[in-house]
């Protein structure tokens, strides 16, 4: 049985070949937004013409009539609103032409809408200024334009093999004005919606938020009122209507006296609960170990809960994923978008990866969890060599037009998921890690954030700037590929790293901390460097005789190991036989320690800028250089003497 030791970078020296570089109830109250998502609403939207960003939508109504047979819809939708610009002489909303507007009112009174595609205007009868209230009610009705190919097409119908008919909506990304009346801006969430539907008796509405009441307008129907009291996204409001059973529970959040609501809208109960209700009793686990890492789940004074269908995937609609593969993985990422995504959503869709990857990185959370830690190393793995797969390909999306784009599995999931736990391997604990991402959720909750919002909450924490992580994972291309030989002479073993990269056109280096893992028969021995050179020498005193090393073992970060050889050669080569020093530790909080040193070398500190911080001499081997003053980073210790050349030693201070 093998002892695995791990040992952060103690008794390391690097040496550079190339040197160191809200309370509605029917009518609610028009209360302005907070001042940060007034400030957020400046960012770029989706919306379709410049005069849906002149208001600010506070709460929507729904009163709609749909069956489970037919994607007919027909019905009314209320927005209040408030005016955001100086002034507002027309208001400007989006319905595909496919919906035919029956009337509107505006504060009640009727008015004509003008249409330009699917681009309505209404001509308001006298100029409103910036904090005005208002409400427009659109009456309508009509077909969704026809189902697009694949997972985003608006509203589906479908009918199952064994005869189960369904309807149901995924709006996301633009197409919610296929069925509404609609601002598609994910800058100005939605305060509140109570969502009324009537279907015929024997069908279910499932929705966001809380089932309010069930009522009978008139025979063989029912009134289903939903009502949700939480910002939300236009794109994450939702309709699923079935011969639906409700199966719900509640869950306790750990520590605590509060439980919360799960409920989950099934059919087919013979067969669906025999095969999967093993899988959705786990939800309340799921969301009491998501809690634990992110904080208490944002909705908790409703429910969380899913509309199952036939939706190839699952979307996570605000409070009520609707869900169509029932594996725990899946389950899980959808409920990680209740944080990711829905609790703070990105600030334009370039950044979904905001959503998605934390989403996906959910996935791998589950699996180490509650499979062991082994589960979900292989499971990060299979994910890492999907994007490996394909040498380019960044995670900042160019093109928001293409729905390709923007929901690239390789890239804006899978590989943002690696990007986000190589930000957490560059943390100086877990601790840190994650609170930075519980600080991102409080810090703009119910609102929106970017990638810079999120970059400057973890610099604050981890004491460093983090420009090159940002640049080189978000922005840039490719993965990181080593070439790696090693050898060992008596305590003494020592690791040529080369590094290139898959896309050198894009990153043409890659900076980032670096596992390295040496093999003996007593056990394994884990050391922390530093890699950011093309080619790296490490040196490691380490008395057990060495069988093996391997690169990166826990995976922490996007590289490949195009070869790993042990040669015996390398300690011929000039480079190595001058590395008889020792640096530790190295990363440190503290000071560095540096034993066998030449004597009489003189030492000069610098900073990743060239700047001098100190200098001195090795006198007769042993110094003590500064370092606990220093803020987290990188820094350069010179040695100058009486030997061939100029040395150059990676300090790196946490």
């Amino acid at each position: 049985m093998s002892l695995h030791k791990y040992i952060a970078a103690f008794a390391i020296v690097t040496f550079s070949m190339t040197g160191l570089h809200a309370q509605p109830q029917d009518i609610p109250s028009l209360c302005a937004k907070s001042q940060q998502s007034q400030q957020i609403r400046l960012g770029k939207a989706a919306v379709a013409t410049p005069e849906e960003d002149y208001y600010d939508v506070h709460y929507l109504k729904f009163n709609l009539s749909l069956t489970d047979s037919s994607m007919y819809v027909k019905g009314n939708v209320t927005t209040y609103a408030t005016v955001s610009a100086a002034t507002m002489s027309v208001y400007a909303f989006e319905l595909d032409t496919t919906q035919i507007i029956d009337s509107a009112k505006y504060n009640n009174q009727l008015i004509s809408v003008q249409t330009a595609g699917p681009v309505r205007t209404i001509n308001l009868p006298s100029t409103l200024n910036q904090g005005n209230s208002f409400n427009v009610q659109i009456f309508y009705h009509g077909y969704p334009l026809p189902a697009a190919p694949g997972f985003f097409s608006a509203m589906t119908q479908a009918t199952t093999g064994t005869g189960v008919k369904m309807l149901y909506t995924v709006s996301d990304p633009y197409v919610a004005r296929s069925w509404w009346p609609t601002k598609q801006s994910i800058t100005d969430k939605i305060d509140s919606v109570d969502m009324w539907v009537t279907v015929p008796t024997g069908q279910k509405i499932g929705s966001n938020g809380l089932l309010k009441s069930v009522t009978t307008p008139a025979p063989g129907y029912q009134l289903f009122k939903w009502q949700t009291r939480y910002a939300i996204d236009y794109y994450l409001i939702s309709i699923a209507v079935a011969p639906y059973f409700d199966y719900s529970y509640y869950m306790h959040f750990d520590a605590s006296p509060d439980s919360m609501l799960v409920q989950n809208y099934f059919y087919d109960s013979a067969t669906f609960m025999p095969a999967y209700k093993a899988n959705f009793d786990s939800v309340g686990l799921m969301i009491n170990y998501l809690s634990s890492l992110f904080g208490r789940y944002p909705f908790d004074h409703e429910k969380y809960g899913h509309c199952y269908t036939t939706l190839p995937g699952g979307m996570e609609h605000q409070t009520m994923t609707t869900i169509g593969v029932t594996n725990t993985e899946l389950i899980c990422h959808e409920l990680g978008h209740q944080w990711f995504g829905d609790h703070v959503t990105y600030n334009n869709w370039h950044e979904v990866w905001l959503s998605e990857g934390f989403a996906t990185y959910c996935e791998q959370l589950y699996r180490g969890h509650f499979w062991g830690p082994a589960a979900g190393l292989a499971y990060r793995t299979s994910q890492y060599n999907n994007v490996m797969s394909t040498p380019g390909g960044r995670v900042y999306i160019d093109d928001t037009t293409s729905v390709l784009s923007l929901f690239d599995s390789r890239l804006v999931y899978k590989k943002a998921a690696a990007v986000i736990h190589m930000l957490r391997f560059l943390a100086p604990s877990d601790n840190v890690f994650w609170n930075v991402l519980q600080t991102y959720q409080q810090q703009y909750a119910f609102g929106n954030a970017s990638t810079d919002d999120l970059k400057a909450i973890a610099e604050s924490a981890y004491g460093q700037n983090l420009d090159t992580f940002f640049n080189q994972w978000i922005y840039g291309e490719g993965y990181i590929k080593y070439d790696v030989r090693w050898a060992q002479d008596g305590n003494m073993v020592v690791v040529k790293v080369t590094q290139t990269t898959s896309k050198p056109s894009s990153v043409p280096l890659f900076s980032t901390p670096l596992e390295i893992q040496l093999h003996s028969a007593s056990g394994d021995t884990t050391f922390r460097v530093y890699n950011n050179q093309p080619v790296t020498y490490y040196f490691f005193d380490h008395a057990d005789s060495v069988t093996g090393i391997t690169m990166d073992p826990n995976n922490w970060i996007l590289d490949k190991v195009l070869t790993n050889v042990h040669d015996q050669n390398l300690l011929s080569v000039a480079e190595t036989k001058t590395q008889h020093f020792k640096a530790y530790p190295n990363p440190t909080k503290d000071d560095w320690s540096i034993d066998q040193l030449p004597a009489n070398t003189d030492l000069v500190l610098t900073d990743a800028g060239g700047k001098l911080l100190w200098s001195g001499n090795s006198g007769s081997g042993h110094v003590i250089i500064p370092g606990r003053q220093l803020p987290a980073g990188l820094y350069t210790l010179r040695l100058f003497g009486n030997r061939h050349k100029t040395e150059a030693l990676q300090l790196i201070h946490w």
